[in-house]
């Protein structure tokens, strides 16, 4: 067996093991949103649902080999733009949805009609990028990958530009956020109210918990934005390196991420989660009446 062969063999492996392990993350978050009311009256874990959808949908194109036939290749090439992209969009709207609801202190009325706008501008934005592409780039399958994208400097460059700009664009509102927080914990130390004071720290989890999404977006997008640069500027795009196997790795990862953080590192969405694993009896969640219901994500 050859080299290359091998290393595409590997390349497989590694595309189909991260991506079917992220849809299973961004399923957990799914099946909590439908299975649990609280999970939907939630605006927060709206947010995220939203967010896991999408997140399935592009790591599940990375499960499936594009080289079955040339209508196949040509459908997810070109879909998986529209794909790719919109987890990054969703996750800059919800960025400014945190923003405005931390240091602007927007109520959540008017944040989700502000959301639901966002999200339909998203999809516009991401089609628009889609059908660009088909205009100008070709969707084809190097022999080093096992799914088909689309070929071309222009068209990439489009591309990589408007994903990485929501990244920075997320980054910089979330070290806002951030700090509004910090200044946030400091007024609560002086409260006297403990009820009060544990109603508000709580709160703020939610808001911690939100601003680990670019640290995500960073983790999926890193190694494939190295690889795809030096692949247009310098190197020959069939060359089979470690760059491919870590790309394969980390691009569809992003779901499984938001499982982490948003199911495995909260303890209210672990014990639902083993209630619908284990059927467990549901637990009362042992509060205060008086914290905000979008406090417990």
């Amino acid at each position: 067996m050859s080299f290359i062969t091998l290393a595409t063999s590997a390349d497989l492996v590694c595309a189909v093991t991260a991506s079917a392990l992220s849809v299973l993350g961004s399923g957990i978050i799914i099946l909590l949103n439908l299975r649990f009311k609280e999970y939907r009256k939630n605006f927060f874990r709206h947010l995220v649902f939203i967010l896991s959808i999408y997140d399935a949908t592009v790591s599940f194109l990375f499960m499936i080999p594009g080289t079955s036939s040339n209508g196949f290749c040509q459908f997810q090439g070109y879909f998986l733009v529209y794909a790719a992209v919109l987890p990054v969009y969703v996750s800059v709207c919800i960025a400014i949805i945190t923003y405005l609801n931390v240091v602007k202190r927007w109520p959540k009325k008017k944040l989700k009609s502000l959301f639901n706008k966002m999200l339909i501008i998203s999809n516009l934005v991401g089609l628009i990028i889609m059908f660009f592409s088909i205009g100008f780039a070709e969707a084809v399958s190097f022999p080093n990958t096992n799914w088909c994208f689309i070929k071309g400097r222009a068209i990439l460059g489009t591309f990589y530009a408007t994903i990485w700009i929501s990244i920075i664009v997320s980054f910089v509102l979330y070290l806002l956020i951030v700090r509004k927080i910090r200044s946030i914990y400091n007024e609560i130390e002086q409260l006297v109210d403990l009820k009060d004071k544990r109603r508000k720290t709580e709160n703020l989890k939610v808001q911690i918990r939100m601003s680990t999404i670019p640290l995500s977006l960073f983790f999926t997008w890193g190694i494939a934005s190295v690889r795809r640069f030096r692949e247009i500027f310098w190197e020959n795009p069939n060359q089979i390196d470690t760059l491919n196997l870590l790309q394969s790795l980390t691009n569809p990862m992003q779901g499984l991420l938001d499982c982490f953080v948003f199911v495995i590192f909260s303890s209210y969405s672990r014990q639902k989660f083993k209630e619908i694993i284990c059927c467990l009896e549901p637990e009362e969640r042992k509060m205060s009446t008086e914290v905000d219901t979008d406090s417990r994500l």
